[in-house]
C-alpha cells in the first residue's frame, strides 16, 4: 500500500528495483569486523549465549519450512493487472513478470489460481530434449487470461533443450489474447542471450522491493503466536528489541525479497529450550523470541568454478536433478560438486532434486557477479 496514496502499489519496469541498501555505518561496523577476526579478535559476551538457545522451528533448521504466500506482492499483481485484464482490446496482449529466484510458493500460479484464471503447464522434464513431443501451446482458447508460470521450467540449458521455450515464446508472441507469462530473473537473462527472447516479449514486470518497514509490517503478524501473548523479538547480542535498524539490515542481506527475508528471518529465530525459562531475568513476563546475528554462508575453497557453475545453473532452472545437472553443465561432474555445496548449506536436496537455498541465495549471487558471470535484472 502506498503511503502517499493509500492505493496498492503496482509493479515496475524492469531496471527501477530499488535496491536496499546497507547502512553505511553498518557496512563499516561489517568490514571492520571481518579485520578484526582476521587478527585474532575476540567478540564480546552476548546477551544471551547461543549455546544456551535453540530454533525456533526443527522444520526451518532442516531446510524444508517455506513461507506463506508474500500478500503484499499480490496484492500488487492484482492492482497492476485489474484493468488490463478487463479490457477487450488491449494496447499490449502479452505481459511478463520477472520475479527473483527462491519463489518456493509460484506466486504468479498462486494469484492465478486465486483468481481464476486458466494455466498453462510445462512440458514433461524428460521431453525437454525429444523434438517429436515440441507441440503449439493451446493458446486460442475461451476467452479468458492464460497464465504461464515459470517459464524456467520449459527448457534445458542443453543444445538439443531449448526446443519447447522457442515454440512457446513465437507463439506468445503473435497471440492476440490477454496472456502472462512468468520467469525467474536468472532465467530470463539466460533466455535474452541464448534465444533473443527480449525480441519477443515485452518489458519485464516486478513488484516493489521490500524495505524495513515493509518488512517488519509483513514478518511481524507470521511471527506471533496464536494465543494471547504476543512474542516479543530481543537480539541475542545485546537484548535489544529488533527494530527499524535490525530490519534495514535484514532488508539490505535480503536484496529486498520478502521470501528471502522470511528465511534468513527464521534462520535467526531462537528459544530457551523446554523446561527452561521462556524469558530472561531481566523480562521474567515476555514472551520472548530470541533474534541471532544474520549469518555468513562461506563458499566451499575447492573447485570454485565447477562450484559457481553449478549454482548457476540451479538458478537459472530453479532446481535440476543430479542428471539435468550433468546435461547443463557438462564441463562439471555434479557427484563431486553437489554434497560440497549441500554441506555448505548453499543447496537443499530434496525429492532427488537439488535448489539454491533462500536463505543463502544473496551470498550466491554476490559469488557469482564478483566472479564475471552475467548477473540478473530486476
Amino acid at each position: 500500500m502506498s503511503e502517499a496514496t493509500g492505493q496498492p502499489l503496482t509493479f515496475n519496469t524492469l531496471g527501477h528495483y530499488q535496491w536496499p541498501a546497507m547502512a553505511a555505518d553498518e557496512s563499516i561496523r561489517n568490514f571492520s569486523w571481518k579485520i578484526w577476526k582476521r587478527f585474532g579478535g575476540k567478540d564480546e559476551d552476548p546477551f544471551i549465549s547461543e549455546d544456551s538457545l535453540k530454533w525456533v522451528s526443527d522444520k526451518h533448521s532442516a531446510g524444508i519450512e517455506s513461507p506463506p504466500a508474500c500478500g503484499p506482492i499480490m496484492e500488487e499483481m492484482q492492482a497492476t493487472f485489474a484493468e488490463w485484464i478487463c479490457d477487450p482490446n488491449p494496447s499490449r496482449w502479452l505481459q511478463l513478470v520477472v520475479l527473483p529466484p527462491a519463489d518456493t510458493n509460484d506466486l504468479l500460479r498462486t494469484w492465478a489460481v486465486e483468481h481464476g484464471h486458466r494455466i498453462i503447464d510445462p512440458p514433461l522434464r524428460e521431453s525437454l530434449l525429444d523434438h517429436s513431443k515440441v507441440a503449439s501451446v493451446p493458446l486460442d482458447c475461451e476467452n479468458t487470461l492464460v497464465v504461464i508460470p515459470q517459464l524456467e521450467r520449459w527448457f534445458l540449458r542443453h543444445q538439443d533443450g531449448m526446443m519447447h521455450v522457442r515454440r512457446l515464446l513465437l507463439q506468445a508472441s503473435k497471440a492476440k489474447r490477454h496472456l502472462i507469462i512468468g520467469c525467474n530473473s536468472w532465467a530470463w537473462q539466460f533466455l535474452n542471450k541464448a534465444v533473443s527472447a527480449g525480441r519477443l516479449l515485452p518489458l519485464g514486470l516486478t513488484f516493489n522491493a521490500f524495505d524495513a518497514d515493509r518488512l517488519r509490517n509483513w514478518l511481524m503478524p507470521l511471527s506471533q503466536s496464536d494465543n494471547a501473548s504476543e512474542y516479543v523479538f530481543r537480539q541475542s547480542k545485546n537484548g535489544l528489541i529488533a527494530d527499524s535498524d535490525y530490519f534495514a539490515k535484514l532488508a539490505a542481506r535480503s536484496l529486498g525479497i520478502p521470501w528471502i527475508a522470511w528465511h534468513l528471518w527464521h534462520r535467526a529465530l531462537r528459544v530457551r529450550p523446554s523446561g527452561q525459562n521462556i524469558g530472561h531475568p531481566k523480562f521474567p513476563d515476555e514472551q520472548t523470541r530470541w533474534v541471532s546475528e544474520l549469518e555468513d554462508f562461506s563458499l566451499p575453497i575447492e573447485d570454485v568454478d565447477a562450484a559457481l557453475l553449478t549454482l548457476q545453473a540451479l538458478l537459472i532452472h530453479g532446481g535440476l536433478t543430479e542428471e539435468e545437472l550433468d546435461l547443463a553443465t557438462p564441463s562439471v561432474d555434479a557427484s563431486n560438486v553437489l554434497p560440497s555445496l549441500v554441506e555448505a548449506d548453499f543447496v537443499a536436496h530434496q525429492n532427488d532434486g537439488y535448489q539454491c537455498k533462500p536463505d543463502a541465495y544473496p551470498a550466491i549471487r554476490s559469488r557469482l557477479v564478483s566472479a564475471g558471470f552475467p548477473e540478473d535484472k530486476l
